[in-house]
């Protein structure tokens, strides 16, 4: 099995708009774009979209106890 090496600096730029100008996070057009992105760039992971503005972010979930 091959190694597969992931750029994860930034969100896929087919599904980013830009960035936010009130917090610097990447911002997308709707929200299954943020949703796609996130699962693009971290897989296996549980993220969440979050509407900023007339924008999209996405956001981790982290399990509490």
């Amino acid at each position: 099995m091959s190694s597969v090496i992931r750029d994860f600096n930034g969100p896929p730029r087919q599904l980013m708009v830009g960035l936010c100008p009130r917090d610097g996070k990447a911002t997308f057009l709707s929200r299954a774009d943020a949703k796609r992105a996130a699962r693009g760039m971290f897989p296996g992971q549980h993220h969440r979209p979050v509407r900023c503005g007339d924008r999209w972010h996405f956001e981790r979930i982290r399990g509490g106890s």
